[in-house]
């Protein structure tokens, strides 16, 4: 993500990203806000990149590619129900 934003703090951009988790996906936008009139009033234009990431597995605890304790893995047959969600 630092190389998507700037490190300076003192940086007066119109950027604004979103993430928003939303059934077990997290979507990623990327905005730019235009002042119109006097600047009392703003709008919003999605400029991109956008995507969207799913859930694949939850591991528990810190991360252990051999030896770790998962708490949820996606499998394709586990998609038959929509009324639970893990994230």
């Amino acid at each position: 993500l630092a190389a998507l934003f700037s490190q300076k703090p003192d940086f007066e951009g119109r950027r604004s990203v979103t993430f928003h988790n939303q059934r077990d996906f997290v979507f990623f936008r990327h905005y730019r806000y235009q002042f119109k009139g006097e600047g009392t009033r703003c709008a919003l234009k999605e400029i991109g990149p956008r995507f969207t990431l799913k859930l694949r597995y939850l591991q528990h605890g810190t991360f252990d590619a051999k030896e770790g304790e998962y708490e949820f893995i996606w499998r394709p047959d586990s998609q038959v129900s929509r009324k639970r969600f893990f994230m």
